[in-house]
């Protein structure tokens, strides 16, 4: 008489087995069922010989690793899944494990992707009769259904928009929706509704010939019911479970998609309307559905993101904008929602090349034929120069304010001519510091001067890197020597696209290697490439700390032992930019700083 365990084992759908030394003990029947083995025990090679050739699939199978496989069993290929481990039993290191047929699971995961892919192709669909049309090839290619029917609301009643399967006389059918009919429960009560035997349901209407089986499916996106999809079978509860699933998936994207399409043309009546407007408005329009969807932009919103109108509708309004800022959008969204205001404030968008613009916006909310909340009406006005504008204005009054309002050159004519009386000592080294002062307050001018005019569009000519290098070298040839520093300069053949500028861009930035780096050696090389020319400035002092080093092209930002104003690397790199180049700073191999000035290269 079988043991409890035993009686067990053989009632689960689950192959139970055990591996010792060569062999595979087949611990219950149905083991014997998914491997084709008869018999109790059998040489483990017999085993392997129905698995895959795969040596990953062994190796995790030997484990204990759960893993899913195919199988040779009969005529047949089987999917399992292994789960298991190391045990002990009578002295011996056994594998026991166990195996569950997952094919249908396989089968069901196969055609869920095939779902995906249809809702992917649906979703780029040109227009509802496309939609349709992909379900319906789905429907019948993909699970096997040909005979099957999308209805649409019309009025009171339900009439076929698309049908397979039908006779001539029924596709004309008009259901009123307080009749018979499948598909009208479906509608009405917006539940799926499966009858594995038309021929016992008085409701039923028949649309097919032949059919014995029936499932409907409301198509509804949200609260709003607009059309049933369909599938007759000619056997008795011939409709899987799983094929349920699947259309009742496939009917809620197509309900999603064909309600997209849906706006989308009741937006193209309203733009019949108010096209020359929209159109040739200044400002960036959008419109937004209640989840921030874009439904639609005209094209002066295109250019201000940089995506064309097809590229954004369709997307978020979190693509194109920062996270902080979607969360502004949303708050505004439910206070408009709620309580049907307009609003106007400064907003931060994306641009395609990630740039961020700063908006006005203009904000009202809108609503559907229902009277509901339908979303957000926006006009985006780029107010990114003027804020920009206002920084650099904001800036400009900083620096005459607090660094240059007492600074001028009266000043330094009177104490020229302090210098030149009979004064002691002390007074004399006093009157030099305060020359000396105002000497850096009139290289600050400059710079800012520099600056500002490396802001404004400045016309590029070829400049010739050699001389300009040369001569920018021979200028520092008696700081060099009094602080003992070595310049090794490779000639850099090149020309570049640049302006009177660029000189002051290298003057600043060997300059700066000269006066702060504390370096014994500067070498400053060049590479050329068809579009670009790279020169480096390298120096062996003490280097830039991490600290400061990812802001160094910042404005005011400066090492601790430096008496400037913090602004020379900031003008190089505003300098540079404008030249359409580009600068950065590494470590040096051996120690030290190299910064590397990337220019457009002029062909000879």
């Amino acid at each position: 008489m079988p043991s409890l365990a035993e009686t067990l084992m053989d009632a689960v759908p689950v192959g139970f087995f055990a591996v010792r030394d060569d062999r595979l003990l087949l611990l219950n029947r149905h083991m014997q069922e998914l491997t084709g083995f008869s018999c109790g025990t059998v040489p483990v090679e017999r085993f392997w010989e129905r698995v895959p050739d795969d040596a990953a699939v062994r190796e995790q199978l030997l484990q204990g690793t759960p893993v899913r496989f195919k199988i040779a069993s009969g005529q047949m290929e089987r999917w399992l899944e292994f789960r298991g481990g190391d045990a002990r039993l009578e002295e011996h290191d056994v594998l026991c494990g166990c195996l569950v047929e997952v094919t249908s699971r396989m089968r069901f995961e196969q055609k869920m992707r095939l779902v995906e892919a249809a809702s992917r192709e649906m979703k780029v669909a040109p227009d509802k009769a496309a939609v349709y049309g992909l379900v319906m090839d789905f429907a019948k290619d993909l699970l096997g259904y040909r005979n099957c029917a999308i209805l649409e609301r019309d009025g009171d009643a339900l009439r076929i928009a698309l049908e397979r399967g039908y006779t001539a006389a029924e596709k004309e059918l008009r259901l009123p929706l307080d009749g018979d009919g499948i598909t009208v429960a479906a509608f009405v009560s917006d539940a799926a509704q499966y009858v594995p035997d038309v021929r016992g349901d008085d409701r039923y209407i028949e649309g097919v010939p032949g059919a014995r089986c029936e499932y409907a499916i409301p198509l509804t996106f949200k609260d709003q019911t607009f059309g049933v999809f369909d599938v007759q079978n000619d056997a008795v509860d011939s409709i899987a479970p799983e094929d349920r699933t699947l259309l009742s998936t496939l009917a809620s994207e197509m309900a999603t998609v064909l309600k997209s399409l849906q706006t989308l043309e009741e937006l193209r009546e309203s733009e019949n309307r108010y096209r020359i407007l929209v159109e040739t408005a200044k400002e960036g329009i959008i419109k937004l559905d209640p989840d921030e969807n874009i439904l639609f932009v005209n094209r002066s919103m295109s250019d201000l993101i940089g995506y064309s109108a097809e590229e954004l509708v369709g997307k978020s309004l979190r693509d194109i904008t920062t996270a902080e800022q979607y969360e502004v959008f949303q708050d505004k969204t439910r206070e408009r929602q709620r309580h049907g205001m307009r609003d106007a404030y400064e907003a931060v968008l994306r641009h395609r090349n990630g740039q961020l613009l700063n908006v006005i916006v203009s904000a009202t909310p809108y609503r559907g034929a229902d009277g509901l909340f339908g979303g957000t009406f926006a006009i985006m006005t780029d107010i990114t120069r003027m804020k920009e504008a206002e920084e650099q204005a904001m800036f400009y009054h900083s620096l005459l304010r607090h660094d240059i309002r007492n600074k001028n050159q009266v000043i330094m004519g009177y104490l020229e001519l302090l210098m030149e009386m009979d004064l002691t000592e002390e007074q004399l080294e006093l009157a030099h510091h305060a020359f000396t002062s105002l000497e850096a307050n009139n290289r600050l001018i400059q710079k800012v001067r520099e600056l500002q005019r490396a802001t404004e569009q400045q016309e590029l000519q070829p400049v010739a890197l050699d001389p300009l290098l040369t001569d920018i070298v021979g200028e520092f040839s008696s700081q060099l020597a009094r602080q003992d520093v070595e310049v090794q300069y490779e000639p850099v053949d090149a020309v570049v696209q640049g302006n009177e500028l660029t000189r002051e861009m290298f003057v600043n930035v060997i300059g700066n290697a000269v006066a702060h780096s504390d370096a014994d050696v500067i070498t400053i090389t060049g590479r050329t490439s068809p579009e670009h020319v790279s020169v480096s400035i390298a120096d062996d002092g003490r280097g830039i700390p991490e600290a400061i080093k990812k802001d160094i092209f910042s404005r005011k930002v400066k090492g601790s032992r430096s008496t400037g104003s913090g602004l020379g690397l900031y003008l190089v790199k505003t300098i540079v930019e404008s030249q359409g180049g580009s600068i950065s700073v590494r470590d040096g191999e051996n120690g030290g700083t190299v910064f590397e000035v990337l220019l457009r290269r002029v062909r000879p």
